[in-house]
C-alpha cells in the first residue's frame, strides 16, 4: 500500500469536494459486492481505472491478490469481498478497481462491479444491523436512495484490518 503525504481534491467535474453536501445529502462512491450494493465516502475516490496486469506477492493473504503499476507508482489491489471472509471477486481483464486514499494509504480496491458517485439523504441514513462478524462488522450505516438499500463501508477500519492481518500472516 502506498503511502501519502499530501491531499488530492475531490472527484473531477463536480465543481466541489466529493465529500461536500448540501446538509441534505451525503456523497458516496457505490460498488456492487457479494450479490449487494455497497458504497464508501466519495472524497476517498481519486480515480477508477481498469486494472492492468497484476503481479502477484509471494506469501501474500487472499485479500491482496497483486500489486499493479498505476502511473510509475506500484499499488497494493485489494479484494474487499475476500477481507470480508467471502468468495473472492474474479479478476478479469475487463474488471475496474477504484483508487482510493484512505490516509496515509493508496490502495486500488476491485468489486463485482462499479456503481460510481452516488447520493443519499442523510435523513435516509440508519446504523447497522446489530450483527456480528464478516461484512456486518465493517458496515457503519445503511442508507436508501432511489436504486435501493446501500450499506456504507467503514473503509478505513477495511484498510486498517487489511493491514494488521497482512503483518500477522
Amino acid at each position: 500500500m502506498s503511502e501519502r503525504r499530501d491531499r488530492e481534491p475531490g472527484l473531477p467535474g463536480t465543481g466541489r469536494s466529493a465529500a461536500a453536501s448540501d446538509g441534505a445529502e451525503t456523497w458516496l462512491f457505490g460498488i456492487r459486492l457479494l450479490g449487494g450494493r455497497y458504497a464508501f465516502e466519495a472524497s476517498m475516490v481519486t480515480e477508477v481505472v481498469r486494472l492492468g496486469p497484476l503481479t502477484r506477492l509471494p506469501s501474500a493473504p487472499s485479500f491482496l491478490p497483486g500489486v499493479f503499476t498505476h502511473r510509475g507508482e506500484v499499488l497494493a489491489v485489494l479484494d474487499l469481498a475476500q477481507l470480508m471472509g467471502q468468495a473472492a471477486v474474479p479478476i478479469r481483464l475487463a474488471t475496474r478497481a477504484a483508487i482510493v486514499w484512505c490516509e496515509p494509504w493508496k490502495v486500488a480496491v476491485v468489486a463485482d462491479d462499479v456503481e460510481g458517485l452516488i447520493a443519499v439523504e442523510r435523513r435516509h441514513l440508519e446504523p447497522p444491523p446489530a450483527e456480528g462478524g464478516g461484512v456486518s462488522e465493517f458496515v457503519s450505516a445503511v442508507g436508501r436512495d432511489e436504486q435501493g438499500t446501500v450499506a456504507l463501508l467503514d473503509l478505513p477500519r477495511l484498510i486498517q484490518a487489511a493491514r494488521a492481518r497482512s503483518v500477522a500472516t
